[in-house]
């Protein structure tokens, strides 16, 4: 079944054929021809013109139970149900013991086509003739699962929200595949697809064959249309084949999947990611290992967002130690190393012993959307989600018979606003090419009853002046700021633009606090959407990372609307170096005096001691006196030898930053207007600043480990 779907959805060859069934040509091969061009047609993965050269051969011996099997097979990796279901019957019936799995596949193929009533008793007569160890312990125990699983469907159908589903038009919806639909700003759609509008044949040693690309589709007077090609950088120019994409949270990284067949039944695909500057996507990079591993495939990326704001890749791939077939796998994104840590699964919870694939992780509510074949459902693959991330996820729910159908439902997605979004599906009624279930189309959906409930707030900073005004009173005349910012000796509260905001939920069940996501303030406000019944924090950081925290819940609100907060109001650093008086060498020296230790101790060593987490840059600069040259390199020395002190005190090498400037950023006139020398300015200038410019703490990632 895994490579069914490699060669389905992992962008195959499955409609170019380069065999090319002539009708004209039929009439004059033998019996025996027409069953070895089929043989060869399928063995080169060409399974459309396979079938027509069997079905050709079934005319003329209409009973042969090999030739039944290989049809039914055949059309059954074609999705046409009907037809496989017919021939696989009929294989079985003619040799019980030889061909029991197509007893099985047949079972399979009732469930797609809803017939619920027939599927239970099917799988029964098939695990009565399962006789292999090796079938009866795989296949024995999928065959259990699906008539398990027919105990749900009244369940499933039940569930029906007031959802509005409409089949994309037919200028985006073509005869072959369409696949992964990604809103892309609010009136445009990004998809997969290979755009040809009718059944062709091509010459593989001489046709240049078609491959599958991403195009854009716009919205516009009540329909969506097609707008060309997405991007030619991404698209790329060579043989392969690409699609399955998704945009990092802050929408400056796009990651996709390249694949290439490297035999009839064998599609290997790969991660690239390209980013985005100058308005200009990147050359594509094709992700490293442990993302993309030799002979394996890791394919449909989609992005979470870490506590460190980093990128969180969930993906499909066959790696080993999967738990089936294609499974679910995340990794995230270390900044200081550049590359994607270990690769974990998502867990038993999501990953089963059939195949999860098309993962969409939506950040705003912690809930990952993927498709399955194996958990309970309607049929084929059904749409779930389950609330968690990395491998901690809740048990996984299917999102019910609003969305899902007895057919294949695949690539679920929301947009922003998360009242709507895309899906694809092979059910009867889409746009396809020789029966009605070929082919997967996009269907976009609306929830009518969706509630849409935000939460705004302000960010305030007080300067935190304790610690400046200690030492204003203590050494009036050896320390100053340089703006004033202690003024008539009150601290002074300003909103905060572009402060960083965090939103935690509250766990139902553990009380957990989990990370949704960072955002900044705009105008000293934060917007956050949520989710009704949960209870949620907001944190804001200060400038030594302690925290102010508000908790708040959506229980009860059963309509739209917006919750106000109050103010928060948190501790900020000057916005200006700090001037330090009293440092003083040795004449043209970087040697610190005594005096110079004395007044370290009491200003920038307290400092730092005071608030552990900060880093501080050390900054020196001179008058003119002397050549340019010399001066950048005593006052580098300079700053190091107060960088020295400090780290001689205990302080943390990684916590200080030293920069000598020169005689470049003067703040008093080294000279007068008359062109005399200025001493006092000159004096100005001699001098060491600090400035707080960072913090040592980083966030962590917790939430994604065991």
């Amino acid at each position: 079944m895994k490579s069914v779907f490699l060669l389905l959805l992992f962008l195959s060859f499955q409609y170019i054929f380069p065999f090319g069934l002539r009708a004209q040509e039929t009439q004059y091969l033998k019996p025996n021809q027409l069953k070895k061009y089929a043989q060869i047609a399928a063995k080169s993965g060409d399974i459309y013109t396979a079938i027509d050269y069997y079905e050709e051969y079934n005319k003329v011996h209409p009973n042969n139970t090999k030739v039944h099997h290989e049809l039914g097979n055949l059309y059954y990796r074609e999705r046409n149900y009907e037809k496989a279901a017919e021939f696989l019957n009929k294989a079985f019936k003619g040799k019980r013991n030889k061909y029991v799995l197509d007893q099985y596949y047949y079972a399979n193929c009732l469930k797609y086509m809803g017939r619920y009533d027939e599927v239970e008793q099917e799988f029964k007569i098939f695990l009565k003739y399962l006789k292999k160890d090796k079938l009866k312990q795989t296949y024995g125990r999928f065959a259990s699962e699906h008539i398990k699983s027919l105990e749900k469907i009244p369940e499933i159908q039940s569930k029906t929200n007031d959802v509005i589903i409409t089949h994309l038009s037919n200028d985006v919806n073509k005869p072959h595949i369409e696949f992964n639909p990604i809103p892309y700003n609010d009136d445009k759609l990004i998809y997969g697809s290979l755009k040809e509008d009718e059944l062709k044949y091509y010459d593989p040693v001489n046709d240049e064959l078609p491959v599958r690309q991403f195009y854009l589709a716009g919205y516009n007077n009540g329909k969506w249309q097609d707008l060309g090609t997405f991007d030619d950088v991404i698209n790329g120019h060579g043989d392969y084949n690409t699609g399955n994409g998704a945009f990092s949270h802050d929408g400056k990284r796009f990651y996709f999947t390249r694949c290439e067949k490297y035999s009839p039944t064998r599609i290997v695909c790969q991660i690239y990611r390209s980013a985005l500057m100058h308005n200009e996507w990147q050359e594509p990079q094709l992700l490293e290992e442990p993302v993309n591993i030799p002979h394996f495939t890791s394919t449909m990326p989609s992005l979470g967002v870490s506590e460190a704001n980093t990128d969180v890749l969930y993906f499909v791939s066959d790696r080993p130690e999967g738990r089936g077939g294609l499974d679910l796998w995340y990794s995230i994104y270390d900044d200081r190393k550049g590359l994607f840590n270990k690769v974990k699964s998502c867990g038993r919870k999501v990953n089963t012993e059939g195949n999860e694939i098309t993962p969409y992780y939506n950040i705003e509510t912690r809930t990952l959307y993927f498709s399955s074949d194996y958990l309970p459902g309607l049929g084929g693959y059904d749409v779930f989600k389950a609330e968690g991330s990395g491998r901690r996820f809740e048990e996984p729910e299917n999102l019910g018979a609003s969305i899902n159908s007895s057919y294949d439902e695949l690539y679920y997605i929301l947009t922003p606003s998360r009242q709507k979004g895309f899906f694809t599906s092979n059910r009867p009624g889409g746009n396809s090419i020789r029966h009605n279930t070929c082919c997967d189309d996009i269907y976009e959906f609306v929830y009518r009853d969706f509630i849409n409930i935000m939460v705004t707030g302000q960010v305030f900073g007080i300067t935190d002046s304790t610690f400046f005004k200690s030492i204003e009173a203590q050494y009036k005349e050896e320390f100053r700021l340089n703006l004033e910012q202690i003024e008539n000796d009150k601290d002074v509260i300003e909103l905060l633009y572009n402060h960083p905001v965090s939103l935690y939920m509250v766990d139902k069940n553990t009380k957990q606090e989990l990370f949704i996501k960072n955002d900044s303030t705009s105008d000293g406000n934060y917007w956050f959407q949520l989710e009704p019944e949960r209870e949620y924090i907001i944190k804001v950081e200060d400038f030594n990372r302690e925290e102010k925290s508000l908790s708040f819940n959506t229980l009860g609100i059963n309509r739209s609307d917006t919750i106000v907060l109050d103010a928060i109001i948190v501790n900020t650093i000057p916005k200006e170096p700090i001037i330090v008086k009293n440092i003083y060498y040795e004449f043209g020296m970087s040697k610190l005096t005594k005096v110079a230790e004395k007044t370290i101790d009491n200003t920038i060593y307290t400092l730092m001691k005071t608030y552990p987490s900060i880093i501080v840059e050390i900054s020196s600069h001179t008058d003119s006196v002397s050549s340019e040259e010399f001066n950048i390199r005593l006052s580098q020395d300079r700053a190091q030898s107060v960088v020295n002190y400090l780290i001689s005190k205990g302080i943390e090498r990684e916590r200080l930053v030293a920069k000598g400037y020169g005689e470049s950023l003067p703040i008093a006139p080294n000279t007068n207007p008359d062109g005399t020398d200025n001493p006092e300015g000159r004096a100005m200038n001699r001098r060491t600043e600090f400035k707080i410019i960072g913090s040592v703490i980083d966030k962590s990632d917790i939430i994604y480990e065991e």
